[in-house]
Parts: structure tokens; sequence; C-alpha cells
């Protein structure tokens, strides 16, 4: 190959290669083009989303507040408010109002309606409220104690006197004295109690129904309306189903007066 056939072959495989070189850059600026555009594309379509869903709701909801601050009183046009004023508004306009003071709730009513029940009662005409307070669980004496209606059953003199108080008022309501299973439990017999009925009974000596201020109600009425009645109204006479009775042992049917010295 002469020298001038070799020149041109080499200039011709230069030309190519800068030609393929060209071709390849404009390749990748194509690319990058539509890359960006895809980008652009992209975060158009979210802006206009964010505005559509957050933008346009928040000025709405701003905007009829723009001139807020100058409906406020003590503001002039072109006059500032205070950081206080701007920010809280003015302070709250308290209107009249001829709404029933709030009353206590069950348990303060308990507290403060136990001990001024009346005490004499036609139920219980021999029934003492004056008793020596000093008394050992599940050893009262008779003259700590006041018999009930119902045959074997008695209470702590102020808690019967409360109780019949409450039962004249269920009888008002129902046309029945309510019914009862358990009140007064003496020392051998919450032994025995325990014995039959397990965790469900107190540790023998420390039961309310030892020192005469428990009863329990048979199933008829410790349930469903009277249960509810129960629990509108014996609170008023000092009995509250304890908290313990509703949740881990479950006993609606167990109610306790309560009295001053146990607050």
């Amino acid at each position: 190959m002469s020298k001038r056939a070799a020149h041109h072959a080499l200039r011709s495989t230069h030309r190519s290669r800068r030609e393929r070189r060209i071709e390849h850059t404009a390749e990748i600026q194509v690319r990058t083009t539509l890359r960006r555009r895809k980008v652009v594309t992209r975060a158009g379509v979210m802006v206009g989303f964010l505005a559509a869903m957050v933008i346009y709701p928040v000025m709405g909801t701003i905007a009829p507040y723009a001139n807020a601050a100058e409906q406020l009183p003590g503001v002039v046009k072109g006059e500032s408010p205070t950081t206080a004023t701007a920010i809280l508004g003015a302070g709250p306009q308290f209107e009249s109002s001829d709404l029933p003071l709030p009353t206590v709730d069950d348990q303060s009513g308990a507290v403060l309606t136990a001990n001024d029940v009346p005490v004499t009662s036609s139920l219980l005409p021999d029934c003492d409220p004056d008793f020596d307070p000093v008394m050992s669980n599940g050893n009262l004496r008779s003259d700590q104690l006041c018999s009930l209606w119902i045959s074997g059953q008695a209470l702590r003199p102020d808690a019967a006197l409360a109780f019949a108080a409450l039962n004249e008022r269920f009888r008002t309501e129902f046309g029945t004295d309510i019914c009862i299973t358990d009140s007064y439990r003496t020392l051998s017999s919450q032994y025995a109690t325990k014995a039959s009925k397990g965790y469900l009974a107190a540790t023998p000596g420390t039961s309310m129904h030892g020192l005469g201020l428990a009863i329990d109600l048979c199933s008829s009425h410790a349930y469903g309306i009277y249960y509810n009645w129960f629990a509108n109204n014996a609170a008023t006479y000092g009995f509250w189903n304890p908290d313990w009775a509703k949740t881990s042992k479950y006993e609606p049917w167990h109610w306790e007066y309560q009295t001053y010295d146990q607050y």
C-alpha cells in the first residue's frame, strides 16, 4: 500500500472514531433530556397533587380570617394588635345561664347523707342509734346490732336504719321489700363462708359482713333494673357496690354501708 493510501486509511479510521464519539455524546444528551423531562413532569404532578390536597384547603380555611384581627374589640385598622390578642383573640364572652348548679357525685353523696337518714323507722322501732362503736370483727354484741325485718338478718344500728330507709324507697318503687341473703356474719360463719366460697370470700376477721356493714342481695334483686336502681339510689343512703365487686370479684349483689370513720 502506498503512503497516500495508508494516510487516507488512517484519516478514515480517525474520522470514524470521532464520529462515533459524537454520536455517542448525542445519544447521552438525548437520554439525559428525556430523563429531565420525566422528572419535571413527575414533579409537576406532585406539586399539583399537593396544591389540591393541602394548600388549597388550608388557604380556604385561613382566608375567611384574613381580616379577623380588625374585627377584634379595640383593634383599629392599620394598627397592630398585641401578640396575645393576635394569637388568642379576644377574651371569652360569658353569657348568663340558668343551668342548675353541679351536684356531688355518688360517693360524696354517700358521705354527706349516710348519717342524715332518719334515726327511727316503723320497720325498726327497737333499733337504738346510740351504740358502742368499739367492736371486734365477727364478735359484735347484741346491743351493737339491730335485727332486720328478714328473719336471722342484722346490721350495725346506723347501717340497719339506713337500710330500712332505703328499703322504704325501694318498696315505693317496686311494691316489695329488698330481698337479701346475708348481712352480719359471726367469725365462725366467716370461716364457713371462706371454706365454701374460696377466693370470693374475704379473709375471716376482715369481712365487712363481720362489722355488720354489708348485705348480699338475692339474685332476683342483684341484676337488671334492680341493680340500676341501686346504682342510682343506694348511695343516697350510704350504700355502694365496691370497685372490687365490679372487677376482680364480680359481685353485683354485695353492697356495703360507708360511714364517716371509714374516710
